[in-house]
């Protein structure tokens, strides 16, 4: 018999996506020197908004099914994996790890210092194993296959995929078919833990200003459902953010 203590790591996404920026903008493309970016993410990009905006929208970070990136993510995610598989069976424990924020991220925010990936400091980012919010931009079927090019099986307590489809991409019979087809190809893939959500973020933002008129509308946030209106205004804004498009 053991004792299970299950590490699980949050931010997956920001942090391959915050390697592949240092590789590209220093080692690859040579923009600037490491020494240079180090000093420009601590001043929080102050100076530098063109680098910036570079780097947020220039590369296919994760969830745009880019191998080169993609492969960095696995990597990450096995090199975690063998540090748990390194604790097991110490003192009767085992330590099966997992990815997850289950709304922390808005918690870490306050903590989040500049990225090298064009984010600023404070910034809310990637939640569970999703991509970075407005990082993403080819679609949902894109964003699985990074998300199932991980070895899965090395995080047995789970790593939760979030994907937010707008209303009109599943509406009538063809969109109810085309997202049956999308939870086929998921697992078809070697997914196992998806959380789709159907977001239109018009009637987010329209549920802020007359809550009255909107108490049944439900929204995903991370692991559970919540009513939108009960929710606090930062978390409301958290989840209008993550729904649109990057800047």
């Amino acid at each position: 018999m053991y004792n299970v203590y299950s590490p699980h790591i949050g931010g997956l996404a920001d942090t391959v996506n915050f390697l592949y920026a240092v590789k590209k903008l220093v080692f690859d493309d040579k923009l600037v020197s490491f020494i240079e970016l180090i000093g420009i993410l601590a001043s929080n990009w102050e100076g530098h908004e063109t680098l910036r905006v570079l780097a947020r929208n220039k590369y296919a970070y994760y969830g745009n099914d880019s191998d080169e990136v993609d492969e960095l993510c696995a990597r990450l995610l096995n090199d975690f994996a063998d540090g748990c598989d390194a604790l097991n069976n110490r003192s009767g424990y085992i330590f099966p790890g997992g990815v997850s924020t289950f709304g922390r991220q808005l918690q870490w925010s306050k903590r989040r210092l500049a990225c090298a990936h064009g984010r600023k400091a404070g910034e809310v980012l990637a939640a569970n194993a999703s991509p970075t919010p407005g990082s993403d931009h080819i679609g949902a079927t894109a964003v699985i296959r990074s998300y199932c090019k991980c070895d899965l099986k090395r995080v047995p307590t789970g790593a939760a995929l979030d994907i937010k489809l707008l209303p009109s991409l599943v509406k009538g019979e063809e969109g109810l078919d085309a997202l049956v087809s999308l939870m086929r190809g998921f697992v078809t893939l070697g997914g196992f833990f998806m959380q789709p959500d159907v977001v239109d973020v018009s009637v987010l933002r329209e549920a802020q200003r007359e809550p009255e008129s909107h108490q049944n509308l439900s929204v995903r946030v991370s692991g559970w459902n919540a009513r939108f209106v009960t929710l606090n205004k930062e978390w409301q804004d958290m989840i209008i953010d993550q729904n649109e498009s990057g800047r």
